[in-house]
């Protein structure tokens, strides 16, 4: 078997870090055509196609990705070399590319985040935050390996994404304890209460909407926010009641800063939570690990 060249694997490393071979010239100072002569070499070695070109742009096939992961390994791998000769060692570990919708909950992602650490201690996680469709995209593309959201995929999706339903937790009325001595009978008490609802539109905002006119509840609108954090430091803070989920309510770093209103019955809104990630002959272990482990509390605490 012939020895794997690593000058061409670090040609390839490259090219996919910089996204094309013309970006990559300016790394690696060759022209374009020696770089490609390359790259077709490294293919020949390893007997697979590691690029689609498509549009005029590269994109990695499933095998392109499943090598760049190694690469990456492997340079990291001597850069951890040249730090420890100067004594300055570096912990390396399994890396995973997460992508987090944008609004979504911020104790929903730090429980994902504490999920691998706790199996993975020394893995690698780099967390991109942004819309579904594009880091949808990311993960077709294969620059995601795993996505926290609340949409499910549907359709013609399912063929090249899977998702796995990780929490159905319900919402609660939760306000500072001052706002909640005065909103004691639920929903009697809320016509004209302060109430910070969650942006439109979206899930909770159509559910919640629904259930105030159930009631017909006319709530003082103080602020529509997407960020669940931003709205759990206004509710705490004392500037209205906001429809929570259950598990950012009980994971508060300040203890006895939000009350839950108590109502007769649950109010029957939840927030769905999903992980969806990308079929792959060679699925990264971490994902794997967070398909079967990782579920949130779905009762309210």
């Amino acid at each position: 078997m012939i020895p794997l060249n690593y000058h061409h694997l670090y040609y390839f490393y490259t090219i996919a870090k910089a996204g094309s071979i013309s970006k990559a010239r300016e790394t690696l100072l060759l022209s374009q055509s020696a770089i490609s002569t390359q790259l077709k070499l490294l293919e020949g070695a390893l007997g697979c196609t590691l690029f689609d070109r498509r549009k005029q742009r590269l994109h990695l096939t499933e095998e392109g990705r499943f090598v760049l992961n190694y690469a990456e390994s492997i340079f990291e791998m001597g850069r951890e070399l040249q730090d420890s000769l100067k004594d300055r060692p570096r912990l390396g570990g399994v890396l995973v590319h997460v992508g987090i919708q944008s609004g979504t909950p911020r104790a929903f992602g730090h429980a994902l985040l504490e999920c691998i650490l706790a199996r993975f201690p020394a893995a690698r996680v780099d967390v991109r935050e942004g819309q579904t469709p594009e880091l949808l995209e990311g993960l077709r593309e294969q620059r995601l390996d795993v996505l926290l959201t609340d949409v499910s995929i549907r359709g013609q999706e399912r063929d090249v994404l899977r998702n796995h339903l990780v929490g159905k937790v319900p919402i609660v009325f939760a306000a500072a304890p001052a706002v909640a001595r005065r909103y004691r009978r639920v929903p009697r008490d809320l016509h004209g209460a302060p109430f910070i609802l969650p942006s439109s539109p979206s899930h909770i905002y159509m559910q919640l909407l629904d259930l105030l006119a159930e009631w017909k509840v006319e709530p003082k609108v103080v602020a529509e926010v997407q960020d669940a954090e931003l709205a759990r430091h206004l509710a705490a803070s004392g500037r209205g009641i906001a429809p929570l989920n259950a598990y950012t309510v009980s994971v508060d770093a300040a203890p006895r800063t939000l009350r839950i209103l108590k109502t007769r019955r649950p109010l029957g809104l939840y927030e769905s939570v999903y992980l969806v990630s990308r079929r792959r002959k060679w699925p990264n272990p971490i994902v794997e690990h967070l398909s079967r482990k990782f579920r949130l509390p779905t009762k309210a605490t």
